[in-house]
């Protein structure tokens, strides 16, 4: 598997370096105060990498929650598409094929913060809907986006929980999480390629 970029240490450093970039400056202090409320330290609830379009983007993707290669320590700290994870390959090289640029684009976890279970484990009901207020302060910080991407069953019970009525354009149907696990389910593939390029078509208008 190709490394993502965020595999070299200097290009995380440089991605840290401007997290507090204007564009996603909001959703990094929500991070911070996320990290502040569950009692962890400061970059332990992964950044939103500045080269997505924060809060100016289009398209808000939500996935289940942190990997160990998007977690400080473990990986780059960063909500990434550069991670070193098949995860944010699969996604990356989706945008790619389609022809969507990182900055319509945002990524955020219907979980903000490490869950308890296993390493890279599914989140609990519980603690999607202990995360619900911060769902919906993700959003309500980003005023320019107009379609949800719901990656797997965990992102869609948790976007139900926060009850957002916003006029948002959710994509319909059972779209798998981007891992290969969500991917190589049965349809998995086609319909998470099917989505992307309906978000494709949409953001040319």
């Amino acid at each position: 598997m190709p490394n993502g970029r965020n595999a070299d240490a200097t290009v995380v450093a440089a991605k840290m370096a401007r997290i507090r970039d204007p564009h996603v400056r909001p959703l990094n202090e929500l991070a911070d105060r996320i990290a502040d409320s569950v009692g962890l330290p400061r970059g332990h609830i992964p950044y939103v990498d500045p080269d997505q379009g924060g809060i100016h983007a289009r398209v808000l993707v939500l996935l289940d929650n942190p990997s160990t290669k998007a977690e400080t320590g473990t990986g780059s700290g960063m909500l990434s598409l550069d991670n070193n994870d098949r995860t944010a390959r699969n996604c990356r090289e989706a945008y790619a094929r389609h022809g969507i640029s990182w900055s319509e684009v945002v990524h955020w976890n219907v979980v903000p913060f490490p869950v308890a279970g296993i390493k890279n484990g599914g989140s609990t009901t519980a603690e999607r809907t202990r995360a619900v207020r911060w769902t919906r302060e993700f959003v309500d910080r980003c005023p320019d986006l107009d379609t949800v991407l719901l990656l797997g069953a965990a992102a869609r019970d948790g976007w139900a929980r926060a009850g957002i009525d916003r006029g948002l354009y959710v994509l319909p149907g059972e779209i798998p999480h981007c891992s290969d696990r969500g991917l190589n389910s049965p349809g998995g593939r086609e319909r998470f390629n099917a989505a992307i390029a309906q978000i494709a078509r949409s953001l040319t208008v």
